[in-house]
C-alpha cells in the first residue's frame, strides 16, 4: 500500500506504456503493416486491476503497388569525347587562377584593371555605416559593389580622388538603406593588372605532378573525361527515376512528403544562410507549396526503389559501409574516426547512409539493366 501510494501513478504509466509499445508492435506482425511513421494513439481505456486494455492505433502505411517490369528502361547514350578546344579553355582558366598583379604606371583605369581603394560612403551627408574601407581590392567587371559604382570609376588616374553617386538596390539586406541615393569618396591609390603565367614546363611544374605541357594536357583531358562520364552517369540516373515515378501510379503517405519537404526546407536554408541571406526573409511556407511536387516525386522514386531493393534482395554490408565512411573523410579531409563519429552523433545517421548506399546500389543495378 505504501509503495502503491507513492509511487503508483509512475507505475501506471509505465506499465502502460509497456503495453501499448508491446501490443502495437505485435499487432503490426500480425497484420503484416509496414509503418511509415510513429502511431497516433487514440481511445485507451482506463487502465485498471484484472482489467482489459484497449487502444486504437492510427498509422501510415508504406503503399502496396504492382512492382512488375523494372528492366529494360530505356535512357540517352553518349560518346564521352574532350575537345581540343574545351582543353585549351581549361589551360586558360588554369593561367588565370595562377596569374600576378602587377603594377601599371602611367594609364588610367580601365575595364581590364584592378583598382586599389580608399573609399567611404555618405547618405544626405552622414556617414553609412559599415560602408568605409582602406586599401580595398576592386576587381573591375566583377560588379562586386552597388550597381554603377564600377562604371564611374572608369578613367581614374592613380592618386586621383572622385565622387561618385549610386542608389542602393530596391533588394538591399540593409532596409534603411535599400532604395536610397547614396554618395562616396573614392581615392584611387594603385592601378593593376593580371599578369598570366608563360604556358611552359615551368608551369606545368608549378600546379601539379606534371613535367610538360604536354603532360599537362593529357591529365586536364583524363580529368574532363572522368567529368563528362560521370555527368553522363549522374543524367542517366536522373532519366531512370523520372520514368520509374512516371509509369508507378500509387498515393504516397503524407508523413513522407512532409518530411521530405522539412529536409529539402532545411537544406536550402542552410544554402541560403552560407550566401549571407537573412533567414528571417527565408519563406518556409512559400517553399513547401513551390516544392511540394516534388516532394512527391522523390518520395514516390524512394518507394520504388526500396521495392525493387527488396525483390532483388540487396543488402549493404559492413565493408560498404567502412568504403564510403573513408570515401566521406578523404573528400571532406578529415580523420575516419571523426567522420564516423558524426554519423553516429545524428539521429538515424548510419542508417540514413545505409539507405542512401541501397538507393545507389539499386540505381547502379537499373541502369545495367
Amino acid at each position: 500500500n505504501v509503495v502503491e501510494k507513492h509511487y503508483g501513478e509512475e507505475i501506471r504509466s509505465e506499465v502502460l506504456q509497456r503495453l501499448v509499445t508491446d501490443s502495437y508492435l505485435r499487432a503490426l506482425g500480425d497484420k503484416g503493416l509496414n509503418p511509415v511513421e510513429t502511431p497516433k494513439i487514440d481511445d485507451v481505456s482506463t487502465l485498471a486491476k484484472d482489467s482489459p486494455l484497449s487502444f486504437t492505433a492510427t498509422v501510415e502505411v508504406r503503399p502496396e503497388f504492382d512492382l512488375g517490369s523494372y528492366e529494360g528502361i530505356e535512357v540517352k547514350e553518349a560518346a564521352v569525347a574532350v575537345t581540343d578546344d574545351e582543353i585549351a579553355k581549361t589551360v586558360d582558366r588554369l593561367r588565370e587562377m595562377y596569374a600576378n598583379l602587377e603594377v601599371v604606371e602611367g594609364q588610367p583605369l580601365d575595364a581590364s584593371h584592378t583598382a586599389i581603394l580608399d573609399f567611404e560612403g555618405f547618405h544626405e551627408g552622414k556617414p553609412i555605416a559599415g560602408a568605409k574601407a582602406q586599401d580595398y581590392t576592386l576587381v573591375l567587371g566583377t560588379n562586386s559593389l552597388i550597381p554603377g559604382f564600377e562604371e564611374q570609376l572608369i578613367g581614374m588616374q592613380k592618386g586621383e580622388s572622385r565622387e561618385v553617386g549610386v542608389t542602393f538596390p530596391k533588394d538591399y539586406n540593409n532596409k534603411e538603406l535599400a532604395g536610397k541615393d547614396a554618395r562616396f569618396t573614392v581615392a584611387l591609390k594603385e592601378v593593376k593588372k593580371k599578369a598570366l603565367p608563360e604556358l611552359n614546363d615551368e608551369f606545368a611544374r608549378d600546379i601539379g605532378d606534371h613535367k610538360t605541357v604536354d603532360e599537362l594536357r593529357i591529365r586536364i583531358k583524363e580529368d574532363l573525361e572522368v567529368r563528362k562520364r560521370n555527368e553522363l552517369a549522374t543524367a542517366q540516373r536522373e532519366e531512370i527515376m523520372s520514368k520509374l515515378v512516371a509509369s508507378y501510379t500509387f498515393d504516397v503517405p503524407e508523413s513522407m512528403v512532409e518530411r521530405e519537404l522539412m529536409g529539402m526546407a532545411r537544406s536550402q536554408a542552410m544554402r541560403a544562410a552560407r550566401q549571407g541571406m537573412d533567414l528571417k526573409q527565408f519563406d518556409v511556407a512559400q517553399f513547401r507549396l513551390t516544392n511540394r511536387h516534388l516532394a512527391v516525386k522523390r518520395v514516390k522514386g524512394t518507394l520504388i526503389l526500396e521495392a525493387v531493393s527488396d525483390k532483388e534482395k540487396f543488402d549493404i554490408t559492413d565493408d560498404e559501409v567502412n568504403s564510403a565512411l573513408s570515401a566521406a573523410a578523404q573528400g571532406t579531409g578529415r580523420k575516419l574516426d571523426e567522420v564516423r563519429r558524426y554519423y553516429e552523433s545524428q539521429e538515424g545517421g548510419l542508417d540514413n547512409l545505409k539507405l542512401s548506399l541501397l538507393h545507389e546500389k539499386t540505381l547502379t543495378y537499373l541502369l545495367s539493366k
